[in-house]
């Protein structure tokens, strides 16, 4: 057995006497074989007187009945290669001596087995819209079995398509594409002999389309708004993330807030709304803006504004004095403890700058260390859980002028059975303003002082006492102070109380002389005492600063 091309040649051997193979001595029925090997085709019984040498098989398809040879040889058996699957074939033999070629056999016809269908050709596809495309696919040659489906594969990875569909449809509609995407896809046929090669991978990408829906709306809190406009009574400050243009560039976006038209901002992702109604509660959406118009609203938030801060107090100075000021505010102190707002009092300072002196609920504050005769500024505001206030107006209150300190006792010095002198220590000007003296004496069973004198002098001589008798004298500080309208005088404290009693002087001794004397004894004893413990004092500090450099520094 052996293979004959297609354009091989038959032999011919030339012999007078002998006869060709005749029609009913033509060959035997030929076999042919689809799936299984046939056996030899016999020989015809009459070779004509002559053997035969060989045999020419001719073949021709059915849809076009041209015969062509197909194999020329002694073997009664070939193999015919290179046919097509699920294809009818007809094929006729005749036999040849050396008087040439008998008459053809009867045809036989086959069909070869069916083969897997063949490669489709590349799928179309229509987008309809941004998320939807359409797939149209032709029928292949299905090489002698009909399809019996089709295999669709689709990605937006060339490498990674998945099967997104198996039937026997010739289209298919793609949804929940994203817009602005490439695609990839390819189709496969498949029969009953298997399954066709894929066809070649298609490029497709959907149009651009509106954005995304926004997403991770949110409220911000006052202490990430860095605006000295917001006011949380009258502003909400949202913010979120940036969507997916889908292939045209975002503009800028689109916030609905409720009952007023929406806001457009620019290309942000955060903003507040003001000019908004105290203490009320707004429903909050977004939508995203591009070229091709506005994407879906958002997720919807419920934000409210705080209710309004509350105005400020009245501030008022209760108390004056030289070096502090008592000021109150509101309506006193009995509400203090329950009292939800807080107050903020401010000073201005050298440099003309408001400081901050007290926050907290009490109405009333004392200031202290201030200097006398001087101007202050202050202002206050109220605070609650909506915010701070406004500033008041600016309040200036005034520091008194200082009075003079109380003097020491005074001492008295005998003259005469009739005359004291008494002395007293002297104080400087006080700013500029002059400082005056005031006396005062008390005698006997009298119950209220006297002023015997007043003026800048630091003694004054006391004539008229009558013996035997009982004095008491003290003596205060007055400022002069220089007004517009005049002076003021500003009277300090009095001295403690000095007693005197004048007595007749005797030869022995003089009752009303030791009785000065002891008291100018007592008071210079009390001066020595007041020395000697400054003394121990300063003496004590010594021994500890020394203990103390001894540890720390030579240790």
């Amino acid at each position: 057995m052996r293979d004959l091309p297609f354009d091989g040649q038959a032999l011919f051997a030339e012999h007078t006497d002998s006869k060709l193979p005749g029609l009913k001595d033509s060959c035997s029925t030929l076999k042919t074989l689809g799936l299984y090997v046939p056996g030899p085709v016999r020989p015809p019984q009459a070779d004509g007187g002559s053997p035969i040498t060989c045999y020419g098989l001719e073949m021709s398809s059915v849809e076009t009945d041209e015969h062509r040879e197909v194999y020329q040889g002694s073997d009664v058996e070939c193999t015919v290669s290179n046919l097509l699957p699920g294809k009818t074939y007809s094929f006729r033999l005749r036999a040849a001596n050396k008087a040439g070629f008998g008459p053809y056999s009867e045809k036989c016809e086959i069909t070869t087995a069916p083969g897997p269908p063949d490669q489709c050709k590349p799928p179309q596809v229509t987008c309809r819209s941004a998320t939807y495309a359409q797939v149209y696919w032709e029928v292949p040659v299905n090489n002698g079995a009909d399809v019996t489906e089709y295999h669709l594969e689709w990605g937006s990875v060339e490498g990674c398509m998945q099967i997104c569909y198996c039937g026997t449809g010739l289209s298919y509609e793609m949804k929940g594409l994203l817009p602005a995407t490439i695609y990839y896809c390819r189709v496969q046929a498949v029969n009953v002999a298997g399954a066709g090669p894929f066809s070649e991978v298609v490029v497709c990408m959907t149009p651009a389309s509106v954005p995304a829906v926004v997403t991770c709306l949110q409220g911000r809190s006052e202490d990430e708004v860095e605006s000295p406009h917001y006011s949380p009574s009258t502003c909400l400050a949202i913010s979120w993330e940036k969507p997916c243009d889908h292939g045209s560039e975002i503009l800028g976006y689109s916030i609905d807030y409720g009952e007023k038209q929406p806001v457009t901002v620019g290309k942000v992702s955060s903003y507040f709304i003001d000019n908004l109604q105290p203490d009320t509660t707004y429903r909050i959406r977004i939508q995203a803006l591009n070229s091709l118009g506005a994407g879906p609203f958002s997720h919807t938030i419920k934000l409210k504004t705080k209710p309004l801060p509350p105005d400020p107090p009245r501030l008022e100075c209760a108390v004056y004095s030289s070096q502090t000021l008592k000021l109150k505010w509101g309506e006193g102190t009995s509400k203090a403890l329950t009292d939800s707002i807080q107050y903020h009092l401010q000073m201005e300072d050298k440099n003309g700058r408001f400081i901050s002196l007290y926050r907290g609920p009490c109405h009333t504050y004392k200031v202290q260390r201030l200097i006398e005769s001087t101007s202050y500024k202050f202002c206050i505001q109220a605070c609650n859980e909506a915010g701070e206030g406004p500033l008041s107006q600016e309040y200036i209150f005034t520091t008194t002028k200082s009075v003079p300190a109380a003097l020491k006792a005074p001492r008295i010095e005998r003259v005469n059975d009739h005359t004291c002198e008494i002395t007293w220590e002297v104080l400087q000007p006080m700013k500029g303003d002059p400082i005056i003296y005031s006396l005062q004496v008390m005698a006997g069973k009298d119950s209220e002082f006297k002023q015997i004198y007043k003026g800048p002098d630091w003694s004054f001589r006391h004539s008229g006492l009558q013996l035997n008798c009982e004095y008491r004298f003290r003596v205060c500080a007055i400022r002069q102070c220089q007004e517009t309208g005049g002076h003021q005088d500003l009277i300090g404290p009095y001295s403690t109380t000095v007693q005197f009693i004048s007595q007749r002087t005797e030869p022995p001794t003089s009752t009303n002389k030791d009785t000065v004397e002891i008291s100018r004894t007592q008071q210079t004893l009390s001066d020595e005492q007041c020395a000697a413990v400054i003394l121990l004092l300063f003496a004590v500090f010594s021994i500890l600063i020394a203990f103390i450099i001894q540890y720390f520094v030579i240790k």
